[in-house]
């Protein structure tokens, strides 16, 4: 007969298999612990905020509350768990939305260029059409523009018809 495993040898095995599944700490970067996070379900901010609170507890209880200073380790700790302020997260939203623009722009002009290897960078120029007073400077970008566009779109037509 088999003898079970003991209670060490199973959460031994089970942490070899959790440790071969999931890389190290130190092999992620924050990113991807979040995103591990996330995917398992677990709330990185609220789990920071919890931490945060209960080592809050902590100094006041065991050092403030008698006196004493609290140990520079847990002042840190205290520092780096701080939930970030309401302006913070909008600023840090704001640069990922950002980034996610610029990366779709990019995307969209890499696709355009692909498309139709003629245009240039006259395809990705500024709007006039709200504009109510042009002056002279705006006239010759567009003309400029215009120039351009029926250069590509001859070049274009050409393609097409020579293709057929």
């Amino acid at each position: 007969m088999k003898d079970k495993k003991t209670s060490d040898e199973a959460r031994e095995s089970f942490r070899d298999v959790v440790d071969a599944l999931v890389p190290s700490l130190e092999e992620l970067d924050d990113e991807e612990v979040a995103n591990l996070l996330e995917s398992s379900g677990i709330d990185a901010d609220a789990v920071t905020a919890k931490a945060h609170q209960r080592l809050q507890e902590l100094a006041g209880r065991r050092y403030l509350s008698q006196g004493k200073s609290v140990p520079a380790e847990l002042r840190d700790a205290l520092h780096q768990l701080k939930p970030a302020s309401f302006a913070d997260r909008v600023n840090t939203e704001a640069n990922k939305a950002k980034a996610a623009i610029r990366s779709i722009f990019d995307k969209v002009k890499e696709t355009v260029a692909l498309a139709e290897p003629g245009l240039t960078q006259a395809a990705m120029q500024p709007a006039f059409r709200n504009k109510k007073d042009l002056t002279d400077a705006d006239r010759k970008q567009l003309a400029t523009l215009q120039d351009e566009l029926d250069k590509n779109d001859a070049a274009s037509t050409k393609r097409r018809a020579d293709s057929e």
